[in-house]
């Protein structure tokens, strides 16, 4: 099928990471199409081999001292889409996230190009609100999502294929709990974790093993505190194989990130988690909130409750039976978004 689509998503591994998943399923199909990512997803890219090309982009900032250096970077960013668009010609662009999105978008909208947004998080965010006045259509991850326009569907988040496997647990009798800590996230968890640990009785230490993603400062401190209380763990700073993980983990404690929500949904894992308390309008929290009516999980904000009420409550949920999730999210997520793209291009 000779149909040239853009993908186009930057910043984070949370707006890239669908956008990869969706690479995947046009691989899979045949498809022709082509990435377009800024330096800092650069190596997140190069990793999945895919056809890609890096675009200019900054991110915004208040202070008018940085304002030059924003619009040479955003309108360099604007000519180098134009130029790829006209050369390629796509038949649609579908844009992820990320401050690439406003040079590329600009560039396909006074191209005519088709575009399509896809918005991960349960709250719509501002730059996908002002795109989507000229998008064709808006894939939602979440079935309800706050302040999303009348041209919205609901397809879910794309989750890659990795993360579907099976994979029988090591030891029946040991409680795997893994950690997920992002590049945000790991301070907190390195403070509130060795809390909630000591919090359990010898016998329950007994049958735990901790895989915690940390910040390098604190896996000497970490160390000393598990040993001492001699319990198994494994600390890193990043996984490489964090789909595996997740699938051997008997619990996931995490933020509450959309991408995040959507692996541990499909890998069918219940979860503990403390959403980021300064995500732009409190995304984190509405993303947990609608988790929660499918998935077994426990959401805690941090700024609002006490280390005692946490720790009793992470006991009791740890040690109690486990169940599976109520209902999963949108597995064929993206084989559905692409069929919707096939629908909207023909």
């Amino acid at each position: 099928m000779k149909k040239r689509i853009v993908l186009l998503a930057g910043g984070t591994g949370g707006h890239v990471f669908p956008a990869i998943a969706i690479s995947e399923e046009l691989i899979k199909k045949k498809i022709d199409h082509v990435f377009l990512t800024d330096t800092r997803c650069e190596n997140i890219i190069k990793d999945h081999k895919i056809k890609y090309k890096v675009i200019q982009s900054s991110k915004f900032s208040k202070n008018l001292i940085n304002f030059p250096l924003i619009f040479f970077k955003t309108f360099h960013g604007f000519l180098q889409s134009l130029y790829f668009f006209i050369y390629n010609k796509p038949k649609c662009i579908v844009g992820f996230g990320g401050y690439i999105c406003l040079p590329s978008l600009l560039a396909a909208k006074i191209l005519r190009i088709p575009i399509f947004i896809h918005e991960q998080n349960a709250v719509m965010g501002k730059a996908n609100r002002f795109y989507s006045k000229f998008a064709t259509k808006i894939i939602l991850g979440f079935k309800k999502t706050k302040y999303c326009s009348h041209n919205a569907i609901y397809l879910g988040t794309p989750v890659r294929k990795n993360f579907k496997m099976k994979i029988e647990s090591y030891n029946n009798d040991e409680i795997r709990i893994l950690v997920l800590g992002g590049s945000q996230g790991a301070k907190v968890f390195s403070t509130i974790l060795p809390k909630i640990i000591s919090h359990f009785s010898k016998k329950d230490l007994k049958n735990i093993f901790l895989i915690q993603q940390s910040k390098k400062d604190d896996i000497l401190t970490l160390t000393k505190f598990y040993k001492k209380l001699n319990v198994k763990f494994i600390l890193k700073s990043f996984f490489n194989n964090i789909s595996e993980e997740m699938n051997k983990a008997d619990i996931i404690i995490s933020r509450s990130g959309a991408s995040t929500l959507s692996e541990i949904s499909v890998c069918s894992k219940p979860a503990i988690l403390f959403p980021l308390p300064s995500a732009k309008d409190n995304h984190q929290y509405e993303n947990s909130i609608a988790f929660a009516q499918h998935n077994r999980c426990l959401i805690f904000e941090e700024d609002k409750i006490s280390i005692e009420k946490i720790t009793t409550a992470v006991s009791e949920f740890i040690v109690k039976p486990l169940d599976t999730n109520r209902k999963k999210t949108v597995e064929n997520a993206a084989e559905k978004i692409i069929k919707l793209l096939n629908y909207e291009i023909t």
